[in-house]
């Protein structure tokens, strides 16, 4: 089975978790649309161990380590649901359901939660404007993007808001974010004087967003 198809596989389960109810915002929780978390050094810390459980499988193929890393996943899950306001249950189960590509690329941008904002920039743990950490978390799932948010848009291939998955991209004109597969919730680095967030977009934004899947494209391309 190609990765493609995997991808695809994985989207027709996450339309048939939609149809069962499990990916409503149900959790009152403690923030609301258009209020982000730029400081939670819980999810940074769990992001990272999910990240390096992750390379450890990858290279040495070791089954504990993949446990590891769902454990870590998981656990970072749990955080940022309670940081958002969504039910940790139903974030859990929509992140398990990603691609594997998409959920590493959601890691890695929140292990970079509390980085500041530089335009033009792209260095782990010092600065990122919205399109460098898209590329930068989208290369530790080892997938190249374009530079600019624009172009990684376009690159990728466009999805209906029920396709999305964790990790694929949300974006409108000016700028690009990574989804977190419920709601509206994404992480993103926004604009000078804040840092790397994670929270759910207001009503207004969320109606501008447009969303695209990378992986597709590039395995296509491959």
């Amino acid at each position: 089975m190609t990765l493609h198809s995997v991808s695809l596989l994985r989207r027709v389960a996450s339309v048939a978790l939609a149809m069962f109810g499990f990916t409503s915002l149900v959790n009152p929780g403690t923030a609301s649309a258009g209020e982000y978390v730029g400081d939670d050094q819980a999810v940074v810390a769990d992001a990272v161990r999910a990240l390096d459980a992750f390379e450890r499988w990858e290279r040495l193929g070791d089954t504990l380590a993949y446990l590891e890393y769902v454990d870590a996943r998981d656990d970072t899950a749990e955080h940022v649901a309670l940081g958002s306001g969504v039910s940790p249950d139903e974030l859990k189960a929509v992140w398990a359901i990603g691609d594997l590509h998409g959920q590493r690329a959601a890691l890695a941008a929140l292990s970079q939660v509390g980085v500041p904002y530089k335009r033009y920039s792209a260095e782990e743990g010092v600065s990122f404007d919205c399109s460098g950490l898209t590329g930068y978390a989208w290369g530790r799932a080892g997938i190249e993007l374009p530079r600019s948010s624009r172009i990684q848009y376009r690159s990728a291939t466009r999805l209906d808001r029920d396709q999305a998955l964790i990790g694929d991209l949300m974006w409108y004109p000016g700028h690009v974010m990574l989804y977190l597969g419920i709601g509206d919730l994404v992480v993103h680095s926004p604009t000078r004087g804040r840092t790397v967030e994670y929270g759910t977009l207001s009503a207004d934004r969320a109606s501008w967003v447009r969303f695209a899947d990378p992986v597709a494209t590039n395995s296509d391309q491959g």
